[in-house]
């Protein structure tokens, strides 16, 4: 006999439930990221603040990663830009439904 006591169909079970509810968690996070300037990806690139501009790499060694605007940007101004890139994407999308339409 198997270590494993749990009939397989239950413990699939379980883990389609628990991978839905940890679905919807990052998908909030992610959310919450993108409209407040933070990184996707939850590491903090550099030292900056919401409201103050960066003036150094953390965590990665500078030859590794490129010293880009974006990564040393205040989070107000990343937030500005996706919001603005958002806000021209919908319009874009109605746009093309309503001629489409």
């Amino acid at each position: 006999m198997s270590k494993n006591t749990v009939k397989p169909g239950l413990t699939r079970r379980r883990r389609s439930r628990r991978s839905r509810s940890w679905f919807w968690l990052r998908l909030v996070r992610l959310v919450f990221r993108f409209l407040t300037g933070r990184p996707l990806d939850g590491r903090r690139h550099s030292n900056g603040t919401f409201w103050r501009a960066g003036t150094r790499r953390v965590g990665y060694p500078p030859y590794l990663i490129t010293w880009g605007w974006w990564n040393l940007a205040a989070g107000w101004q990343r937030t500005l830009i996706r919001a603005l890139l958002t806000v021209l994407t919908a319009l874009a999308a109605w746009t093309l439904w309503g001629v489409v339409a």
